[in-house]
């Protein structure tokens, strides 16, 4: 199972800073944000293709990179409570 991506392993993926990262989401260009867990987002594909393309870095190449290397859908971005309640629903 591969699990979401910090920001700074997701920055290091896409070539970019954290900073860089931090922005779109700031600038609502990443919808819904990530998750944060114990203070880290945590960037799964989707939110990390958002984030190519409104730093203008998006490539056929990276797609594929970031659908290798991150979670896709609901098991990557949303996490289930005991009793099944969906926190964070992605």
């Amino acid at each position: 199972m591969r699990y979401p991506l910090t920001t700074g392993r997701a920055a290091y993926l896409l070539g970019a800073t954290e900073p860089q990262l931090s922005e779109t989401v700031r600038r609502g260009k990443v919808r819904p944000e990530p998750l944060i867990v114990a203070g880290r987002r945590m960037w799964c594909a989707e939110h990390l293709l958002q984030a190519a393309e409104a730093l203008g870095i998006l490539t056929d190449d990276l797609r594929a990179k970031i659908e290798r290397e991150a979670p896709t859908g609901a098991h990557g971005c949303r996490r289930t409570l005991p009793g099944g309640e969906v926190f964070g629903d992605e």
